[in-house]
């Protein structure tokens, strides 16, 4: 399974969720979704957005965990 983990980085640095919607243009309702574990399927637009907005790797995104 694939977990994304933006709640945790939104945390660090700092920032809401509407600061990254206003920047990137990903919507309000996707990105409570992915923050609140609703939503697991995400484009890899959406990806490289986040990316590029919180300045990470990807592996600060996204955490592999074997089932």
């Amino acid at each position: 399974m694939i977990r994304i983990k933006l709640r945790q980085l939104l945390w660090d640095r700092d920032v809401t969720a509407t600061a990254v919607h206003k920047a990137t243009g990903i919507s309000q309702s996707i990105l409570s979704d992915i923050v609140r574990g609703k939503r697991t399927n995400v484009g890899l637009d959406i990806i490289n957005k986040l990316c590029i907005y919180l300045e990470c790797d990807i592996n600060e995104l996204l955490e592999f965990i074997p089932e």
